[in-house]
């Protein structure tokens, strides 16, 4: 993995424009307000756990509780993993984002983050690690940690372009592996450095773009944080 610092909301769009992305290629995004390990929900904790079954479990949990809620007929298994992120629940989905714009959003707009540095990673070449869901229908079988393409089934995944990182436990080393350490994937990653000190700069730039919780989120509670910010409230 190698890192670079930016100086300025320009220096980021010069450090995107020149990694000249060929239109064949899949690059994905992700903001950080820290640099915490590149790892899914469900193994924060303690990534030495395999949470296998747990997660089986929370997922039929979930299915049963939402019958009269959601119509969920037509989805297959990484459909509901899907779901499941996207109202908060643990998994072993890592969000990301074809957008570069809304991850400097999400490095950058935690208030309570704002004294300290953020990061953004950038993903390169991610199609050679696409999921091909035809072959691999459980998210619990896997053998390596792949890349999600996911089926647009809520508003928030439309909004932020979003991706994931589908990730397994590894049995060889007894962990979730964080992708920064990751011997197949940690030289296709790159950290971006954002100084403390130009972190409001760049949430006025990207607000300028309409890169913002408002279109982000794109509901009340999107809204409401938008109006907080712009009104400069606590």
């Amino acid at each position: 993995m190698t890192t670079q610092k930016i100086k300025s909301f320009l220096g980021y769009l010069e450090l995107i424009e020149n990694l000249k992305i060929d239109t064949a290629e899949i690059q994905l995004f992700r903001g950080q307000s820290s640099d915490d390990a590149l790892l899914p929900s469900i193994a924060r904790k303690n990534p030495e756990i395999d949470t296998t079954e747990l997660e089986m479990k929370m997922l039929d949990e979930l299915k049963r509780q939402t019958k009269t809620i959601i119509d969920g007929d037509k989805f297959d298994e990484w459909d509901w993993l899907i779901y499941a992120q996207h109202y908060g629940m643990k998994t072993r989905l890592l969000d990301w984002s074809s957008n570069p714009l809304t991850a400097l959003w999400f490095a950058c707009s935690n208030q309570y983050k704002m004294n300290s540095n953020s990061y953004v990673y950038i993903f390169l070449n991610a199609q050679e690690y696409l999921l091909d869901k035809s072959k691999e229908k459980s998210p619990f079988t896997r053998i390596k940690t792949k890349v999600l393409k996911p089926s647009l089934n809520n508003q928030r995944v439309i909004a932020q372009a979003g991706w994931f990182t589908a990730h397994k436990y590894s049995k060889k080393v007894n962990k979730y592996v964080d992708l920064k350490h990751n011997r197949e994937l940690k030289e296709n990653i790159i950290e971006v450095v954002i100084p403390k000190n130009i972190k409001k700069d760049i949430l006025d730039g990207l607000n300028v773009f309409g890169i913002n919780s408002k279109t982000l989120f794109n509901d009340v509670s999107g809204i409401c944080q938008h109006i907080n910010w712009e009104f400069d409230s606590e």
